[in-house]
């Protein structure tokens, strides 16, 4: 008797307040003007009279097949819109680098890169458009006057120093081409390089793939993705980002073929 007793308390639970059936009329709302719908609810809602084992088929159609939680992803936290509105963020300035045109193999597209690093000392109301023009010189003397230059691949590097603005992340071709990169562009960026900051991951994954590598698709043989190919990119694209604003603000602009740092009118 404890166990039909301890049902009873339980599937009361389930039906009354802001529990199971609950959750189900919320989900379809009102359905007095939808039979299929009212239908299907009804299906889910769990009732006085119901065992056990009926109520536990109720809740598995509900949950699997109207809601389809299994192909949901499970996400723990605030969703990131309402942590925005609530978060002010340091400006952000950003370089991309871009594979060469003419070294892009035949029907592929260009492979990027891309680091970036926030400025601590600023807010989004104390940046001003004579600080962003002393940026836009900075970043342009530092890695467009001569374009900064990498090799990409499968290695990764890390260099993080989050006092600092730094969270760096490198994808290069071996690890000699990891450290080069990173202290180059700490140095660029006027800071001290911190070896307790850099770390290297070594994939044994080959990232090669031979002209015989295949795959059929629609009857078609295409050769398969390159998994972080190896490539070299140069610097292109250097823009700020500025909590609160929609737009990138280009830093760096390319002017018949040479780069130019963006200089605005303070006014």
């Amino acid at each position: 008797m404890s166990g039909v007793r301890n049902w009873a308390l339980i599937r009361q639970g389930l039906i009354n307040g802001t529990s199971y059936n609950a959750e189900v009329n919320a989900h379809f709302g009102d359905t007095s003007a939808d039979s299929g719908r009212n239908a299907a609810k009804n299906l889910c809602l769990i009732t006085s009279t119901d065992s056990m084992q009926i109520a536990l088929q109720r809740q598995s159609f509900f949950y699997y097949q109207v809601l389809k939680i299994q192909n949901k992803p499970i996400i723990i936290g605030q969703p990131k819109a309402d942590f925005d509105a609530d978060v002010k963020y340091h400006p952000q300035i950003f370089v991309r680098l871009w594979q060469d045109s003419t070294a892009v193999p035949v029907g592929k597209f260009p492979k990027s890169a891309q680091f970036s690093f926030r400025l601590l000392d600023e807010t989004s109301e104390t940046i001003t458009k004579d600080k962003l023009n002393t940026y836009a010189r900075k970043m342009y003397a530092a890695f467009f006057e001569t374009q900064f230059t990498f090799n990409k691949g499968k290695y990764i590097s890390w260099y993080t120093v989050p006092e600092e603005g730094l969270h760096l992340r490198f994808y290069c071709i071996d690890e000699v081409e990891c450290e080069r990169v990173a202290k180059a562009v700490v140095s660029k960026l006027e800071k001290v390089w911190n070896e307790d900051a850099f770390k290297i991951s070594k994939p044994r994954r080959s990232n090669l793939v031979s002209s015989t590598n295949t795959i059929n698709i629609l009857g078609r043989s295409k050769q398969r993705p390159q998994w972080r190919p190896n490539c070299t990119v140069r610097s292109t694209e250097c823009w700020a980002c500025i909590w609160a604003s929609d737009e990138e603000i280009p830093l760096v602009s390319k002017v018949g073929g040479t780069y130019r740092p963006i200089i605005r009118n303070s006014t």
